[in-house]
């Protein structure tokens, strides 16, 4: 996966999906002590040892007004103006690790349910764009002729450009690691023990589910729109969680198995930081050339 082309793309798949399921991708979030993952009130501050190694949200906001930067110069230069999506189209993502175990905002359940503040009630209808345009914003796909590569428009131009020299793969890799932890960490016996404790504490509130996964991924509870019945499963979901004290269990054990990641393989972690030091100095040359 490349955090420039596929990284993105995650990223904004996240933020929509991000309603139904936890973020096991864990992009980076600023860094710090850990407060309580179970707070009463606002949303957890749940931090992680691998955080410092991934690039923070707001420079990834550098990276994609960067690469948006550079799709509308190839674009212009084919007569067409790069039409990128408004900001206020996508719903508001959640706040750093606020959904890696599950939703954990109270306010927020009892409003949305499991969906995200400001995400539409129906899905947008996507504008129809001319052949001659997402041709040029993509390509056809179709190898070149004399290389290696395959025509993928000005989407793959931007990329290009800026990753050009750059170990994105490195740059990628504590993404990875932070999924190998939460997939871990479902295996714990302690993190097994809190959903069962989770679990029985929803039978309770007549809500029947295993595990804190479950009910967002139940098309009973989760709708195109928020429901009177999503939002009591939500509210009792994360009663429970604070009930139990699953979050804070669940985050011992991640933080843990990310502490070895971290001594284990701090040669690769060093690449890492430093290759995302050099995508993002990239980034805000590009911007700064276009007086962004």
């Amino acid at each position: 996966m490349r955090l420039a082309r596929a990284g993105l793309v995650l990223l904004v798949a996240a933020v929509v999906t991000s309603c139904a399921s936890p973020e096991p991708s864990g992009n980076a979030r600023p860094t710090g002590p850990a407060a309580s993952a179970d707070a009463t009130s606002g949303p957890p501050r749940i931090t992680l040892p691998l955080d410092p190694y991934q690039v923070s949200d707001e420079d990834f906001g550098t990276v994609s007004r960067a690469l948006a930067e550079l799709t509308d110069r190839c674009m212009r230069r084919q007569g067409l103006s790069y039409e990128e999506p408004a900001p206020e189209e996508t719903p508001t993502s959640p706040t750093g690790h606020e959904r890696r175990y599950g939703i954990t905002v109270l306010e927020t359940a009892r409003e949305h349910g499991y969906h995200l503040d400001g995400a539409p009630a129906r899905e947008p209808e996507r504008q129809k764009r001319s052949q001659r345009y997402e041709r040029a914003l993509s390509g056809t796909g179709k190898p070149l002729g004399g290389s290696d590569g395959f025509d993928d428009g000005c989407t793959g131009e931007a990329h290009r450009e800026l990753e050009s020299g750059i170990d994105m793969e490195a740059v990628d890799l504590p993404q990875w690691y932070k999924r190998d932890s939460f997939q871990r960490s479902l295996d714990d016996p302690r993190v097994k023990a809190a959903f069962g404790a989770w679990s029985r504490c929803m039978a309770e509130a007549g809500h029947r589910y295993a595990g804190p996964l479950d009910p967002p991924a139940d098309p009973g509870v989760m709708g195109r729109t928020v429901t009177e019945h999503e939002r009591s499963v939500a509210v009792a979901d994360i009663t429970c969680k604070r009930r139990t004290g699953l979050v804070g269990a669940w985050h011992q054990v991640e933080t843990t198995l990310q502490r070895s990641t971290v001594t284990t393989r701090a040669a690769q972690l060093k690449k890492a930081r430093a290759e995302a030091k050099r995508l993002i100095a990239r980034a805000d040359k590009i911007l700064a050339a276009d007086g962004g």
